[in-house]
């Protein structure tokens, strides 16, 4: 099965377990496909720096580099029109 993750669900597995890190342990088991596109990998990386910032003991960058090594890389059409301003 393929998935993409919200970035929220991401971080939040990474940091506090629960259901998104359940997520992320299916991901590592191989049970599941993480499908991505070149947008989201920056919002994951934008939200890492910011972390990176507040918590500077915690190293997220290795986990989406592992991620995104292990994920596939899509790209997504674009809209017609934009759905908001």
């Amino acid at each position: 099965m393929k998935v993409v993750l919200d970035t929220n669900v991401v971080v939040s597995g990474i940091f506090f377990g629960g259901a998104p890190g359940r997520i992320l342990g299916a991901w590592r088991q191989g049970r599941l496909t993480l499908a991505m596109s070149p947008e989201i990998i920056d919002e994951y990386l934008c939200v890492a720096e910011i972390l990176a910032e507040r918590y500077p003991s915690v190293d997220i960058e290795p986990l989406l580099s592992l991620l995104v090594q292990g994920g596939e890389v899509v790209r997504a059409p674009g809209l017609p029109q934009p759905v908001m301003r």
